[in-house]
């Protein structure tokens, strides 16, 4: 039987991010008992806590799960996989097409989440986050004096990234297509960066490429 700590962190990485109230409502406890689980799981390397900032308000600390927690892959799942990459990487024509694939497959699943003809940059920013954060490609964001930049601060999937560049040039296709103007990645994690970081400029998002879905 599960305990109630065993449960949080199964919430938590369920559902990539958690806050503290959410937790509390789930499982019927008080956010007391959550935060002395949540400071547990932190303590044991199971869980990282982030400011995400809000379009408008006061930014909220969420809870997302650490590699450790997230676990790896069978053995024999992780060794087809990295075959699979490793033959990919040997055709640029054949990673691309696989990419641009991937890309569009994730960009299509949420385009009628993001604001069309019309919207400001900004909302699409923030909308293209809340978005893509249940897959894993982004969790928070800021406008800096270039630009808005956009990050990810857990790599969901280290090991590919290491073998191909496929994975990230996926993700960073599919923000691409969900904004409409090309986006420049600026940071990885797998390159020993805190963050996966993109940018964008909010001068160059012409409102009109968006699609609606």
């Amino acid at each position: 039987m599960q305990g109630t700590r065993e449960r949080v962190l199964e919430l938590i990485i369920h559902r990539r991010q958690a806050r503290v109230e959410e937790l509390s409502t789930e499982l019927d406890i008080t956010t007391a008992a959550v935060r002395r689980h949540l400071d547990n799981l932190r303590a044991d390397g199971l869980i990282e806590v982030r400011a995400v900032k809000q379009a408008t308000g006061r930014p909220y600390y969420a809870y997302h799960p650490t590699e450790l927690a997230a676990g790896a892959l069978p053995a024999a799942y992780a060794d087809l996989l990295e075959r699979m990459l490793r033959s990919l990487g040997e055709r640029d024509d054949v990673t691309a097409a696989v990419m641009a694939s991937v890309a569009e497959s994730v960009a299509s699943k949420h385009r009628s989440e993001v604001a069309g003809v019309g919207a400001d940059p900004e909302e699409r920013v923030v909308q293209v986050t809340e978005s893509l954060r249940n897959e894993g490609i982004l969790d928070t964001w800021h406008n800096g004096p270039d630009g808005y930049h956009l990050f990810n601060g857990t790599c969901p999937y280290r090991k590919a990234a290491e073998i191909s560049k496929l994975p990230c040039e996926s993700d960073r296709k599919a923000i691409e297509l969900l904004l409409g103007q090309d986006v420049e990645q600026l940071n990885r994690i797998v390159d020993g960066a805190p963050v996966c970081e993109y940018l964008v400029h909010p001068a160059r998002i012409p409102a009109e490429s968006i699609e609606v879905g």
